[in-house]
Formats: C-alpha cells, structure tokens, sequence
C-alpha cells in the first residue's frame, strides 16, 4: 500500500489564501487538484496528519476535502501526541514525526512506500518528505516529487 500523510495548511492552502479568504472552501483548488493527481498516478491513500484532525472527527475532515474537490480516499490520521510524548522537545516536527512513524508501526498492512506533504522542517523522515512553503503551498514541482518517492 502507498500513503500519503497529508497535512492542511501550508500545503492545501497559504498565508495568502488564509489572509484574504477561499471563498466557501478552506482549501487551494489548485492544490487540491495537485493531491489528486498524487493520488491518482501513484493509487495512493491518504492518511490526515495535519493538526485540523485535532479539531474535526475523520467524517468531518472526508467532507471538508470532498466538498473542496478532492477525490481520493482518506484511511484514517495519525495519533495525535503531546509535547511530553517527544520526551520533552517543543519541535513540532519531531512530534509530526512520531505520530507517522507511530499511525506506520499500528497498522500491519505494510508499506510500499509513503510520502509525507508538509511545511514544516521533518528532518528525522527527510528521505520521505516532500516540504511545502507555507507561503505557497503545494506546486507542480511537488507533485512530481511526490510520484518520485511513491515511485
């Protein structure tokens, strides 16, 4: 099975689009319309890493993407872990870490491969990681990027 951990913001939107609004969307179509191309080409699932899954239940966030365009299918998100699980360190993209290495050791289907869209800094998954500008969001080049490492 191909995955990819998908975060929101950053990737599925910008500052840009945050600062002055999507209309009814929350997201990017452009950058929706990029997620399905990923997905499409590659036959991968998506898994939520995002901290929107915080916020809103696995139903909630399938028809926040579908009402935004998005056609692939969701399996599910990662745990969500509190700064005390990452021993005590306040980087955020080590805990990001974690919750996908943890969401990859609870499931027994392995994995072919996996991508993981984000904008922050996730040196510990560097090799699978395909980072985002958060003033941008997801571009073409990513999307290439992204076929690459699900191969």
């Amino acid at each position: 099975m191909k995955v990819v951990f998908l975060d929101f913001d950053g990737v599925l939107n910008s500052l840009s689009d945050i600062a002055f609004g999507l209309g009814s969307s929350c997201f990017n179509a452009a950058a929706i319309e990029r997620l399905n191309a990923i997905v499409r080409r590659s036959s991968a699932k998506v898994v939520v890493s995002s901290t929107w899954r915080v916020q809103h239940t696995m139903d909630e966030l399938r028809v926040l993407l579908a009402n935004a365009g998005f056609d692939g299918e969701i399996i599910g998100c990662t745990p969500v872990h509190s700064h005390d699980d990452a021993r005590g360190l306040p980087d955020i993209g080590f805990i990001r870490c974690q919750e996908i290495q943890a969401w990859i050791d609870a499931h027994p289907t392995p994995l072919t491969s996996f991508v993981i869209l984000d904008d922050l800094e996730l040196e510990p998954m560097a090799a699978y990681h395909v980072k985002t500008d958060l003033e941008v969001g997801l571009c073409d080049h990513h999307v290439d990027e992204a076929l690459g490492l699900l191969g």
